[in-house]
């Protein structure tokens, strides 16, 4: 499997509206097109792809020169459960990492809220409701000594 940045406007890209609009908005009978993505052409996205296809999407937000937040993330349902969720972001982790970032956040839908927590992510606040369903904003520090 394969970690690279994905191009806003690419064909990657517009396979990432696909797998996000399958994964994320159908099940709560929304439509991706009906999201205002034109904030989307200063958002750092990110794949796995297993050779060609595209598997796992998740979009970078950069808030501060320290503060990133994750969103939007979405792992193909044929490969739930097989350790993809992980390795993306495991491997963006790195290079958000090498990039300066010290601390990243997300709002996590409550039936992953234990994905995220395995990954050392902890709750911040209260949960909340974000697209019609249960969230919680958790954080996690990646800073380490770079020696």
């Amino acid at each position: 499997m394969k970690f690279q940045q994905i191009d806003y406007g690419s064909p990657a890209y517009q396979e990432e509206l696909l797998l996000r609009d399958a994964v994320l908005r159908k099940p709560l009978g929304l439509a991706l097109r009906d999201d205002d993505l034109s904030q989307e052409t200063s958002q750092w996205h990110f794949g796995l792809f297993d050779g060609d296809l595209l598997i796992a999407s998740v979009i970078a937000v950069p808030k501060s020169e320290e503060l990133i937040q994750l969103r939007q993330m979405a792992v193909s349902g044929q490969f739930q459960g097989q350790g993809c969720g992980r390795r993306l972001v495991e491997m963006l982790e790195k290079t958000l990492w090498k990039k300066g970032f010290q601390k990243i956040t997300l709002h996590a839908r409550i039936q992953v809220f234990e994905f995220y927590i395995r990954l050392g992510y902890t709750p911040v606040g209260e949960p909340f409701e974000e697209v019609g369903i249960p969230h919680q904003c958790m954080q996690k520090t990646i800073f380490k000594s770079r020696s």
